[in-house]
């Protein structure tokens, strides 16, 4: 592998220190959960808070999506009023 391809792999984000003020039931809840899969607390939080953004990220944009397929009709409705009837036909 090339010297320049090996620098890039290993740059790291810059990171900053974050204080935070949990009830201490959380903190000793969530020191189990890191120490069950072998992490650090600061690891396992890291990972929490990755997850969480990632699956806000794709549930907005499920919802865009689904937005956007209204606007161009992909979900059809009939043009016309249906009955009751009609509606609730097997």
């Amino acid at each position: 592998m090339c010297d320049t391809l090996n620098y890039v792999k290993t740059i790291k984000p810059p990171k900053r220190n974050l204080t935070l003020n949990l009830p201490v039931e959380l903190i000793r809840q969530a020191k189990v959960q890191a120490a069950e899969r072998n992490m650090s607390l600061n690891a396992w939080i890291q990972e929490a808070i990755d997850h969480t953004l990632l699956f806000r990220s794709r549930y907005i944009t499920s919802g865009e999506k689904i937005l956007e397929a209204a606007e161009r009709r992909v979900l059809k409705m009939p043009k016309k009023k249906l009955t009751r009837d009609q509606l609730h036909e097997r």
